[in-house]
């Protein structure tokens, strides 16, 4: 990662992911910080408790076994970067099947992240969170 740029980072991040299908759990460490704190859109609501707000790479852990116990994914696709200081906004779609109903949601996703030292310390997702809780019914 030296010499690449914070939007450099979260493409290749979020490549891997895709790649990966969300196999690879453990990839998300050299991307994160320690403390890095997560929030989705979803909140932990309406069905989708995995989307609650975590802090400290542990509880990442917990939020992407829960998702991935939950869901399979089918793709992660970001299309877009818009970077400005230690701010990185991506834009993408993403899929997922809900492996206890095999209901297939799509849907935009933004995330806004916040980098410090070349790794995300801050990462909020905002999606279709209506759609992925109508998939776990």
């Amino acid at each position: 990662m030296p010499g690449q740029s914070n939007a450099d980072i979260l493409r290749e991040a979020m490549a891997r992911w895709n790649d990966c299908k969300a196999g690879d759990l453990a990839m998300w460490d050299e991307y994160t910080s320690e403390d890095m704190c997560l929030r989705s859109m979803g909140e932990g609501q309406h069905g989708i408790n995995f989307s609650s707000a975590r802090n400290g790479r542990e509880q990442m852990h917990s939020y992407l076994a829960e998702l991935t116990n939950a869901f399979e994914m089918e793709h992660w696709t970001l299309e877009e970067t818009v970077s400005e200081g230690d701010r990185v906004v991506g834009l993408g779609t993403t899929a997922w099947t809900c492996k206890a109903t095999g209901k297939r949601v799509e849907t935009p996703i933004v995330l806004v992240c916040r980098f410090r030292g070349g790794r995300i310390c801050e990462l909020h997702e905002f999606y279709d969170s209506a759609s992925v809780a109508a998939s776990t019914c």
